[in-house]
């Protein structure tokens, strides 16, 4: 194998693996997916997802409400440093509208009144933490 070999070789080596690098940074920078039909031709159907992530909101920089829905149910959820915490739950619009369509005398709301405030009113006050450097003094 004489240099010019070698250095031609590396060249397709470095074209080959630019070009992968290129690929990878315009699929990973315009969020490309493959379309749904392609994926179901490979056998990836995706109606066995379950969980589906509704809506996010950024309450502040560490907190944010993040609605999910398992099934038939929505999932109110707060994440944050101090963990992750359920507000509420309920069962999807979707399906209230359908069983209400189904059986027009029943009725799906059966939550008692001290159950049925506001959205807002069931989100705890949760406290601002200010870090001080204060003296610290001793217990005695």
């Amino acid at each position: 194998m004489d240099l010019f070999s070698l250095v031609r070789m590396l060249g397709a080596l470095m074209v080959v693996l630019g070009a992968l690098v290129c690929a990878l940074w315009a699929v990973k920078r315009y969020d490309l997916t493959m379309p749904r039909k392609w994926l179901e031709k490979l056998g990836n159907t995706g109606s066995d997802k379950r969980l589906q992530v509704v809506e996010r909101l950024a309450v502040d920089q560490r907190r944010s409400l993040v609605l999910l829905r398992r099934d038939d149910t929505e999932f109110s959820v707060l994440i944050g440093p101090e963990g992750v915490t359920v507000l509420d739950s309920a069962v999807a619009p979707k399906v209230v509208e359908i069983v209400k369509q189904n059986d027009e005398n029943q009725t799906f709301d059966k939550e008692p009144e001290a159950q049925k405030a506001s959205f807002a009113a069931r989100i705890p006050v949760l406290p601002d933490v200010w870090f001080t450097q204060d003296v610290k003094t001793e217990l005695h």
